[in-house]
């Protein structure tokens, strides 16, 4: 008998997604990527950390955690945005633990105390020691930018500012989520996946919609029109998947006076934004690598009302119970795949139309992280 062999040229990745390969299975599980990926995507890249509504007085601070990173972000007494790493530049304690508002942070440590401006204020026994100044030893601080009411901060201090990068992205958010302004936090949902983070941004496509989400998109009873409308912008992309009118809103009421569709933002690298038909509401969801072959995710749910209504809730829970379940075993099983050994890289499937079934999207995402990691090298 006669056996097949896998090909023995898989396609490659290249720069123009009508030709392109996936990216090769190694990047979804290799430590040597992994380690790559720290240093040259999240450790020079834009990361949303919390809402600005959280950091209203001088002295709000929110604690977070770039990859192995501790940070924090503060409201000083000037009224700018502060972010440091979140260390003690005495010894390396940790200085603040989640969120609150101090003017004065004291390590628990030693008590060596800095002001909301990172500046070293005091130091135990300091006047005894030899040479010793406070100017020396301040916090090291990172960059921060505040956009659409969000909060982001970047490592990397050549880094290009956020808003060079998103754009006209909190534009668009404003077009298409009435009273924006007034959307609060309702509930955060927590995950932990045993998939690399990569899989969650390539699931911007329709391709898999009407196999593995019957109802949404296909079938009887679908609410939403065969579309994934996509524009692609250097760093970031914005979709429309349009809802049939024929059908009522999954949530229950058919509500859809404010957000008539569902729109879909990404910003480079792992910030998914998200809105649904009905009253005006938002899903923040942040991915991040937590090793080669796991990951996690937050949810931020935003709705205007406060509390949320029943019907807030239900859009909430939707995308909880029906959504990620369909989405989250896919993932998983990509995930084993990526190991076999007749398996190296793929076709992106991508047609001349941009139609809804095309991956185009997938390849403007996966375009930036070969480029982080390769440079323009194909």
């Amino acid at each position: 008998m006669t056996v097949q062999s896998k090909p023995k040229s898989p396609p490659r990745f290249l720069p123009n997604a009508d030709l392109s390969g996936t990216l090769p299975s190694k990047y979804y599980f290799d430590p040597a990527v992994y380690e790559r990926e720290k240093e040259e995507i999240w450790f020079k890249t834009w990361q949303f950390v919390g809402l600005a509504a959280d950091l209203g007085e001088p002295g709000d601070y929110f604690t977070a955690t770039v990859i192995d990173q501790p940070v924090f972000v503060v409201r000083a007494k000037s009224g700018a945005l502060r972010a440091f790493y979140n260390v003690c530049t005495h010894r390396g304690h940790i200085l603040v633990e989640g969120r609150g508002n101090k003017k004065i942070m004291t390590c628990p440590f030693h008590a060596w105390s800095f002001d909301n401006e990172g500046r070293l204020k005091a130091a135990g026994n300091a006047e005894n020691v030899a040479g010793f100044k406070l100017e020396d030893f301040g916090l090291a601080e990172i960059q921060v930018e505040q956009m659409a009411n969000m909060v982001f901060v970047n490592l990397d201090p050549k880094a290009a500012s956020l808003k060079s990068m998103a754009g006209d992205l909190e534009q668009d958010l404003r077009a298409k989520i009435p009273h924006f302004d007034r959307l609060k936090f309702a509930r955060q949902d927590c995950y932990t996946f045993d998939f690399n983070w990569k899989f969650v941004l390539d699931q911007n496509e329709c391709y898999h919609c009407a196999i593995v989400h019957p109802g949404v998109m296909a079938g009887k009873g679908a609410y939403l029109e065969p579309s994934f409308e996509v524009t692609e912008h250097k760093y970031w992309t914005a979709v429309m998947a349009r809802s049939n009118e024929k059908e009522r809103s999954p949530y229950g009421g058919g509500n859809r006076d404010e957000v008539a569709n569902v729109y879909i933002w990404t910003l480079w690298p792992n910030l998914i934004l998200l809105t649904h038909q009905g009253p005006s509401n938002l899903k923040i969801q942040r991915i991040w690598a937590t090793g080669p072959e796991t990951s996690a995710q937050t949810i931020d749910n935003l709705c205007v009302n406060d509390p949320p209504t029943e019907l807030d809730v239900k859009q909430f829970n939707y995308y909880r119970d029906r959504v990620l379940p369909e989405d989250v075993p896919c993932m998983e099983k990509q995930q084993r795949g990526m190991r076999s050994r007749g398996y190296t890289q793929g076709r992106l499937m991508v047609d001349k139309e941009r139609s809804w079934r095309s991956e185009h999207a997938v390849h403007h995402f996966d375009k930036l992280v070969w480029e982080a990691l390769n440079g323009p090298n194909y």
